[in-house]
């Protein structure tokens, strides 16, 4: 006799539970942490563990550690992610294998990364890059390659892992005072789609070994498999005239939203000669087009006997410059000299006042002026008594950050070597201080990439570290 289908259902179940029962399971054994090690990591990081004991642990080697590295990965330093790949047994198992395999070396001094509690968060310091001297300026060539500068000369790309020496740089670079190579910026053309990375510098003069001034270059970016430079260098502003000091060069690069690039040039330490002139171009933040040529809407441009790339003036060492993500604004902050660092937002054509109006003082502790406004020139949006040492400024915007630090402000102190959260109200006023990562080194550039990323490069300790949202 034929049944319908679905009466055949019970009696099939039945039997196979019947059969089920009279079985014993056999569990699946996890496999070893030696046979995952081979399987997900030997290819990159040598048999049997032995890279781990010849390397710097960047972002920490304590269990923990490890474990975390393995699930969360880090694409700049190469690292994927396994946290959907292996189970948290099998991340047990790898970390203790990696830990043991390394702890069996005489080499391997465990570290961990540092931690730092704020009011309300708490942040993680990954070091992404160590073994620098001077580490001075950053930029992104996208979201997971970073570009790095040291002032002694040298320009890093590191991707993936990999710190790359970018050759291709310029020849005339003097390395003395506070000059050398300075800052980096990477811009892609949006009508031919090429790729261009600009560097200041303090540049010599051509036929004056005692005179420098501070310069702009630009070169195509080239980036192969095996070779990333700089094609034929184009140079596009000299902040003339050159001088015979060594210290006050500026300088910070930044694309505005409107196209234009910004361009921030200290003053040589010559206050009483070029920030109050129009006619000479050091103690200024200039604006021109990316190929270097002067926008004809400048406030200057058809103003005689003043420099036509001029956008503001009166500033005395300006080394901080992002642009508002929100607003387009062009934020600075410029070292004062006892006492008087400032943070401005830069208006079309105004004067900023330096040294006509100050907060600060000669370093002999003598006065400069006792004026500290007067008609006609800028108040800063924020100033520090004591001066801080103010260097790299950058806002906290998207990201892992919580609402509660978005559009707060990071700037760095190179005298006091810690880092500064300076939070903002809605008509932009300062209404909270915190210092970070006390004692970590001079700070001399923060840079923030479109996924909201903040990394610090620290002088001195010739690290840069990668900041961390971690829950309260």
């Amino acid at each position: 006799m034929r049944y319908p289908a679905i009466l055949l259902i019970p009696a099939f179940v039945i039997g196979i539970s019947i059969y089920s029962s009279t079985q014993t399971e056999t569990p699946v054994a996890e496999p070893s942490g030696e046979a995952l090690y081979t399987q997900w990591c030997q290819d990159c990081h040598g048999i049997e563990g032995r890279d781990f004991t010849q390397r710097s642990w960047k972002l920490g080697s304590r269990e923990e550690d490890i474990a975390r590295v393995i699930r969360e990965g880090h694409e700049l330093l190469g690292m994927p992610a396994y946290g959907e790949t292996l189970n948290a047994v099998e991340v047990e198992s790898l970390t203790q294998f990696v830990l043991e395999k390394a702890s069996n070396e005489k080499r391997f001094f465990p570290a961990g990364p540092r931690f730092e509690s704020t009011s309300d968060l708490e942040i993680r310091a990954d070091i992404v890059v160590d073994g620098l001297e001077t580490p001075w300026g950053m930029d992104f060539t996208d979201d997971d390659a970073l570009l790095i500068t040291e002032r002694e000369g040298r320009l890093w790309h590191l991707k993936a892992g990999k710190l790359s020496a970018v050759s291709g740089l310029p020849s005339d670079i003097i390395v003395q005072g506070q000059g050398g190579l300075l800052d980096v910026a990477f811009w892609t053309d949006p009508a031919t789609d090429s790729s261009w990375v600009y560097l200041t510098y303090s540049r010599l003069h051509p036929t004056d070994k005692n005179l420098s001034a501070t310069g702009l270059v630009r070169g195509t970016w080239q980036e192969t498999d095996d070779i990333v430079q700089l094609g034929t260098l184009e140079t596009l502003f000299i902040a003339t005239p050159y001088e015979k000091t060594h210290h006050h060069f500026g300088s910070r690069i930044a694309f505005g939203q409107d196209g234009m690039l910004y361009l921030t040039c200290g003053e040589r330490g010559k206050r009483d000669i070029h920030p109050q002139t129009l006619s000479t171009r050091p103690g200024k933040v200039h604006r021109l087009h990316p190929d270097g040529s002067i926008p004809g809407d400048n406030p200057f441009a058809k103003q005689q006997n003043a420099e036509a790339s001029i956008w503001t003036w009166g500033h005395r060492n300006p080394q901080g410059l992002f642009v508002h993500p929100e607003t387009g604004d062009i934020w600075t902050h410029e070292h004062g000299p006892k006492g008087g660092d400032e943070i401005n937002v830069l208006k079309r054509g105004s004067n900023y006042g330096w040294p006509t109006i100050t907060y600060g003082r000669n370093y002999s502790g003598t006065i400069i002026t006792r004026d500290t406004a007067k008609a006609g020139l800028e108040q800063p949006l924020y100033y520090w008594l004591p001066s801080i040492g103010a260097c790299g400024l950058d806002i906290i915007h998207g990201g892992a950050w919580p609402s509660t630090w978005q559009g707060d402000l990071l700037a760095g102190s190179l005298s006091f070597e810690y880092l500064e959260r300076l939070s903002l109200n809605a008509a932009s006023e300062v209404v909270h201080r915190e210092r970070l990562l006390e004692d970590i080194g001079r700070v001399r550039d923060i840079a923030r990439n479109q996924s909201g990323d903040i990394f610090v490069a620290i002088e001195g300790a010739g690290v840069v570290y990668q900041l961390v949202p971690l829950k309260p």
